[in-house]
């Protein structure tokens, strides 16, 4: 089968998230069977073509003088062309900002058997910050699909709300199966890990935490990831009060992660929204504990070995953090165990044999047109 991926995100781009860790998991254990090939946005250093591991990568768009967003606007005018150009028997699409869904569909002949991979969708979000209505982009052209992959239960039920007689696949993410191997230890400190955002990552909940906690037992806090508002971090800082209790240490690789996810107490994610919280997964498969608000999808995500911190409330958020730091490490080590006994399910081998078998199943009922059922909640592999 000829596979076509639409991806907003490259894993060799500064600024990527989990999404094309996702993308190249799956694909490259697809592409032992199939042809896969992935239309990627432009970025700082990228080349037209890549070949991973047998996926075909190809870069769209071009930066238009210093418009930080262009890459990403330009890809996107540039996907319809592309897609009719490159044959495939299969088009996934990733939703990306700022309406999740692409539109490319509107531009293909029909039946064209195509799935949407919703690893993000917070359009609503993107309406809110820029005063345009991206949210009814997103409200008409989930009509466009039909076929879903997500990645929780949570978004499985906003999906189905949202475009009855939906078909969802439930497939989490994975994780490095090398984490496991890492020996468990209770370390001293705490991690973040992602990008360093205020308003979606929640850094500003965070650091207010952190203050809450008087200074001479405040723990060491690690900033692991790409600073993309350091003017922003600096001020929230300086106006917490906790910059002697803070190290940021950059874009970290994945020898860098696991390194870190060993070495500290426990993660903490303080996101205000996530499609997944890829973090979570692999903190626990590391053994390390975190700490989530009880909000999904992080609390989902997480084993029940997690703190789980009412949602968005800073003071709980500390006393949380207190108690990471204070408990014996015999506990720390006994919570570290179970959290990573609860990540073996996020193993990449399954999910994408999954992943395929409901490519093939979307396949085939397109080709015979024998509409699937909607499929019903817990369709994840365990």
């Amino acid at each position: 089968m000829r596979i076509l991926h639409l991806d907003p995100d490259d894993i060799d781009s500064p600024l990527a998230g989990g999404g094309p860790v996702r993308t190249f998991e799956i694909c490259r254990r697809l592409a032992r069977r199939h042809e896969v090939t992935v239309l990627t946005p432009t970025f700082p250093g990228s080349t037209p073509e890549k070949l991973r591991e047998g996926v075909r990568y190809l870069r769209l768009g071009r930066r238009v003088r210093e418009h930080g967003s262009s890459h990403h606007l330009t890809y996107l005018a540039a996907l319809p062309r592309a897609v009719r150009r490159h044959p495939h028997d299969l088009l996934v699409e990733d939703f990306m900002p700022p309406c999740s869904v692409t539109w490319v569909p509107l531009f293909l002949p029909a039946p064209r058997t195509r799935i949407a991979s919703v690893q993000w969708f917070f359009a609503r979000e993107y309406t809110s910050w820029l005063k345009l209505p991206f949210h009814w982009g997103e409200h008409v052209g989930l009509r466009l699909h039909r076929h879903f992959v997500v990645l929780t239960e949570a978004m499985q039920r906003t999906i189905e709300r949202r475009r009855p007689g939906a078909v969802c696949r439930m497939l989490p993410n994975g994780v490095d199966e090398r984490l496991f191997a890492q020996p468990l230890q209770a370390g001293r400190d705490l991690l973040f890990l992602g990008r360093l955002e205020i308003q979606q990552k929640g850094l500003d909940l965070l650091l207010q935490a952190l203050a809450r906690i008087a200074p001479a037992q405040r723990p060491t806090l690690y900033l692991a990831g790409n600073d993309q508002e350091p003017a922003a971090l600096a001020r929230w800082l300086a106006d917490t009060g906790t910059g002697a209790h803070v190290r940021c240490l950059g874009p970290v690789d994945a020898a860098g992660r696991a390194h870190w996810l060993q070495r500290c107490r426990a993660v903490v994610v303080p996101s205000r929204y996530e499609t997944f919280g890829m973090v979570i997964a692999e903190a626990e498969a590391a053994g390390t504990p975190v700490i989530v608000w009880d909000e999904a999808p992080m609390n989902e995500v997480a084993s029940p070995a997690a703190r789980r911190v009412p949602a968005f409330d800073v003071a709980a958020l500390a006393q949380a953090m207190r108690d990471a730091v204070d408990e014996p490490d015999e506990a720390v080590l006994q919570r570290g165990e179970a959290a990573r006994r609860h990540a073996r399910r996020y193993d990449w081998d399954r999910i994408a044999a999954a992943q395929e078998a409901f490519y093939e199943e979307v396949h085939e009922a397109v080709r015979t047109r024998r509409p699937l059922p909607a499929t019903a909640l817990g369709s994840a592999p365990r």
